[in-house]
């Protein structure tokens, strides 16, 4: 079925025509009134575990590209890639540009050849294929974004920092965080565990040509939860359909420590066929992650799917902006497409997208 339940979005982007206010730490003004932000209190929200057995392969693996990639690095700027273990480190990412953000870290733009191929080693032992694929689809976006023209606000395929913080070890939990503009990957681990808690994913544009294929890094997470939306009988539907506009994701840029009220249809009203696309869908954040650990996190999900919720807002007619949630007890999800004026921003062209674990971002769960 597909019921075109059209509701009109606000305005979410800043008076530079380019950003949500989100980015910088404040909500959505236009945000449902039961999705309000309060503290995370638990270190492993609603008693989720998430630890799992693992052979530790690939932590070994970031483990030794990470000192392989220190091992490149002259003194000074050994000083500028690493920083303390500490919450407001970790929270020291933004989907914005740098223009409009400073950030701590080496930028791949001012490292050799040799260093930024040994950055790009540790994305890949974390990273599963696809999620390497689509962190350099949006980096390369960027690139894209710079010479379509309009305002430039330091964009640039190059144009991303990495740092390490704490100290890479076997044991311990430290970080590595890879970002600029709309993409900020933080790698934490803690022994044979890790996590991609939390996660920013975004894209402007939303898809491009390059070479003679048409690219489109967010696809699956547009098309499949499109599918699942189209998949709701009329009841569930009108569950899942929130009550007030939310046009940016809540979770994004400087709320850390917070959660969100459950809202949506819930899915243990699904059919078996619904809870498929369902899994599909959760499993773009998750998959991004190495084979092995996101194995362990998808066994969660499905463990936990009863008490799975998916909200949305927007038509349900493909090629409109939407934003949705989708919420479990080891995972919470945002999409938005962004809207406003200005020449880089507006439509489906434009995406914001977060991934976190309720009382395990940053590994706060974990045991090393």
């Amino acid at each position: 079925m597909s019921v075109a339940a059209v509701l009109v979005f606000g305005t979410a982007c800043s008076s530079s025509g380019t950003e949500s206010q989100n980015s910088t730490g404040s909500d959505s003004s236009s945000a449902s009134s039961a999705a309000t932000t309060s503290p995370s209190t638990s270190a492993s929200a609603g008693g989720a575990n998430y630890d799992a057995t693992t052979s530790g392969k690939a932590s070994a693996a970031v483990l030794s590209a990470t000192k392989e990639f220190l091992a490149t690095l002259s003194s000074a700027q050994k000083t500028s890639v690493a920083g303390e273990l500490t919450q407001s480190n970790l929270s020291q990412w933004s989907n914005l540009p740098d223009q409009l953000f400073q950030r701590a870290g080496l930028r791949m733009d001012a490292l050799s050849s040799a260093q930024q191929a040994a950055v790009l080693k540790i994305l890949k032992a974390a990273l599963s294929d696809e999620g390497y694929k689509q962190v350099t689809q949006i980096t390369y976006g960027d690139g894209v974004l710079k010479d379509q023209g309009g305002i430039d606000l330091d964009f640039g395929a190059d144009h991303y920092h990495v740092r390490i913080l704490g100290t890479p070890s076997a044991t311990g939990k430290w970080t590595i965080q890879y970002g600029g503009h709309h993409l900020a990957v933080n790698v934490t681990m803690a022994g044979k565990q890790m996590t991609l808690a939390p996660t920013f994913w975004g894209a402007q544009p939303a898809s491009y040509t390059k070479g003679t294929s048409e690219t489109e890094p967010l696809s699956g997470e547009t098309k499949k939860a499109f599918a699942l939306v189209d998949a709701l009988d009329a009841t569930q539907l009108k569950e899942a359909v929130l009550p007030t506009a939310v046009n940016e994701i809540v979770l994004g840029a400087g709320q850390d420590g917070k959660t969100l009220a459950a809202e949506g249809v819930k899915a243990s009203t699904f059919t078996a066929e619904q809870k498929s696309l369902l899994l599909g869908l959760v499993g773009e954040w998750i998959s991004p992650l190495n084979e092995e650990q996101a194995a362990a996190k998808l066994a969660a999900v499905k463990e936990n799917l009863a008490d799975t919720t998916f909200a949305w807002y927007g038509s349900t007619e493909v090629g409109n902006p939407v934003y949705y949630r989708v919420q479990g007890p080891t995972f919470t999800i945002e999409f938005a497409h962004q809207q406003g004026q200005g020449a880089n921003a507006g439509g489906i062209t434009h995406i914001h997208s977060i991934y976190r674990e309720p009382g395990n971002d940053y590994g706060a769960g974990l045991t090393s």
